[in-house]
């Protein structure tokens, strides 16, 4: 065994960072308590569609992990592969073997992959990777297309979910500004196609939210597409409904789905493939391990699963720190409940949709509400005033990545 810790966390996300800001004393030490991640950095993915935009530069959302870690953990940066749960022990993909006598698992989620005849066609939408070619390719197309050397940068985003439904709003903005530009400009002008297989948009969210989505992305120029699945693509675009949509960019935003590590996991798994937790976060045979955040299917007291939100990571990882301090206490564990503060929806700058403690609003006042809660979760203070100077200058100084002039 190359290590041995009492707690390890696997994971550094909204869970993971939450519970170890919140660690009992008793292990908030760099030898009692491991974090283990992909990464030594990260990225603050709920505004990744702000810089496939141009609108926030990537480095204002990525943050160390080291200044988490200071004087409360341990790290170690590796890729979790499997988990012996009998002998307690975890298995990295460097070959590093790591007991551990209390688990904590936080490893997110990642996108559904688009079906087997579209792969290859469509490029997932996840990642902050992902949202930078997503810009240089927009970027790329526009300026091509501008100059008449190819057809316009029209986008199908297969998938009406929030980051479909932001991402779409995002891209709808882009091309109003670029077209605003002086100069040359693509014929005929590009269209973003907003394609959902369901009769509504942001199904898991009231109907409120999908009526101020489809009207305030048809004000913009998005091509919602209801009821329609995606039969074929090809390099020109996509067939869907049993009509050709053409379109060059192609982006798959239906979905997400637990990691490989929690699919591998025993117990009842929903179609995502997050593993069944009990009342207090852990596993039903294994009161060791805790599974957090997008890995855990949880229910209401309605018996209603919780989405893979952050705002229901953010609270579960509070709620296990408290439980493990009560562990060594030996004292009763209540059960975990979600507080339902509300959801909010952003629709580009100066727009959003919000639901918040039963007070439903949109546009400006959405908007504050939207940009104050990305704020307020971000990592580091300086993410913080870098993303708020990104959103200041952004009608002064153009988009990132994208030409100020059409020559």
């Amino acid at each position: 065994m190359d290590h041995r810790a009492r707690l390890v966390i696997v994971g550094a996300g909204f869970a993971g960072a939450s519970l170890v800001c919140n660690l009992p004393a008793a292990l908030r030490r760099p030898g009692a308590t491991l974090l283990i991640d992909r990464a030594d950095r990260y990225s603050f993915i709920p505004l990744v569609h702000e810089v496939a935009s141009g609108r926030v530069h990537p480095e204002s959302l990525i943050s160390p992990l080291e200044p988490l870690c200071r004087g409360r953990c341990g790290f170690l940066q590796a890729e979790v592969e499997g988990v012996d749960l009998e002998r307690r022990t975890i298995h990295t993909s460097d070959g590093r073997i790591i007991g551990y006598e209390t688990l904590v698992l936080t490893p997110g989620s990642v996108p559904a992959a688009p079906p087997g005849h579209l792969e290859g066609h469509v490029r997932t939408f996840w990642s902050l990777e992902d949202a930078l070619w997503l810009r240089d390719e927009l970027a790329r197309r526009w300026e091509a297309a501008r100059r008449g050397g190819s057809a316009p940068p029209s986008v199908a985003i297969v998938g009406g979910g929030a980051t479909g439904v932001e991402l779409a709003a995002e891209v709808a903005i882009l091309f109003s500004h670029l077209q605003k530009l002086p100069g040359r400009k693509p014929y005929p002008s590009p269209v973003v196609h907003l394609i959902e297989g369901e009769r509504r948009l942001l199904g898991w969210l009231s109907p409120y939210f999908h009526s101020v989505a489809v009207e305030e992305l048809q004000r913009m120029g998005v091509e919602v597409r209801l009821g329609h699945f995606v039969d074929e693509a090809d390099p020109e675009g996509v067939r869907a409904g049993g009509e050709k949509i053409p379109a060059p960019v192609k982006i798959w935003t239906a979905g997400v789905e637990a990691s490989p590590l929690v699919r591998s996991l025993p117990g009842e798994h929903d179609g995502m493939g997050r593993v069944r937790v009990s009342g207090n976060l852990t596993l039903p045979d294994h009161p060791e391990v805790y599974v957090l955040g997008d890995s855990a299917l949880c229910e209401t007291l309605n018996h209603e699963p919780l989405p893979p939100t952050a705002s229901v990571a953010v609270q579960q990882g509070p709620y296990a720190a408290r439980n493990l301090g009560r562990r060594q206490r030996r004292i009763k564990q209540p059960p975990f409940r979600f507080f339902d503060r509300g959801y909010v929806v952003g629709l580009g700058p100066g727009n959003a949709v919000a639901e918040a403690l039963g007070v439903r609003l949109r546009g400006p006042a959405a908007q504050a509400l939207y940009r104050s809660i990305l704020l307020y979760y971000m990592r580091s203070r300086e993410g913080r005033l870098l993303t708020l100077s990104d959103w200041t200058f952004d009608p002064v100084l153009g988009r990132l990545g994208f030409s100020s002039s059409s020559v």
